[in-house]
């Protein structure tokens, strides 16, 4: 996204990004276990891209037009055209509500987080709010929120090499007409652990 339409001071943004990713987790949070959703809908995705650029961009929760040019940096992925983008992310929800009782929630977690970068649906934000995406996934499935911090999207950015090359590997598999999301599904299964690790070492410590 460009710069100049930044509505905050630059020195300001890295802790707007850290205050809207906890603001993202609240709404999974009530999502998940005050209204006991299970089912992925295009205005969740819609509302973790408003609250994962607020009062940073003025374009929360609106898709790209035609007049933004988005690409993916230090990808060879070239986004689909603006035009399409509603009707793919409908089709995404679609399929993650459709495979519940076939495929597992890392599995399709796994696949709606490379789907959405793929779709690349917003100017900016589009990282986040797939990282938050695939934890709801995984939260539904799970019932409820799983304890322990840095949460499974903030640990997907602060170990971005095998955020990058899992995402590399899904787009190869696409390109051949095979998306098996293995390497994709790995890495979110080792997230998760690290996150649900710190939550049994915090159990572990004396209390100070």
């Amino acid at each position: 996204m460009p710069r100049d339409v930044l509505i905050c001071d630059p020195s300001e943004k890295a802790l707007r990004e850290t205050d809207n990713g906890l603001a993202q987790i609240d709404f999974i949070a009530d999502l998940v276990n005050a209204r006991g959703a299970t089912e992925l809908r295009e205005s969740h995705a819609l509302e973790l891209h408003a609250l994962a650029i607020q009062g940073i961009y003025p374009c929360g929760g609106k898709y790209r037009s035609a007049t933004m040019e988005v690409r993916i940096q230090g990808s060879e992925h070239v986004v689909p055209e603006q035009w399409r983008v509603p009707s793919l992310v409908r089709d995404m929800v679609e399929w993650n509500n459709a495979e519940q009782q076939t495929k597992p929630p890392l599995e399709r977690a796994a696949w709606v987080l490379w789907r959405f970068n793929w779709i690349h649906p917003f100017a900016g934000g589009n990282g986040r709010t797939a990282r938050a995406l695939s934890y709801l996934i995984v939260c539904m499935g799970n019932r409820a929120t799983l304890p322990g911090v840095p949460s499974m999207p903030r640990l997907i950015y602060e170990n971005r090499d095998g955020y990058v090359a899992a995402l590399k590997a899904a787009d190869a598999e696409e390109r051949s007409g095979d998306v098996a999301l293995g390497e994709m599904t790995t890495f979110l299964k080792d997230m998760l652990t690290r996150q649900l690790a710190n939550a049994i070492d915090g159990l572990a410590r004396t209390p100070s």
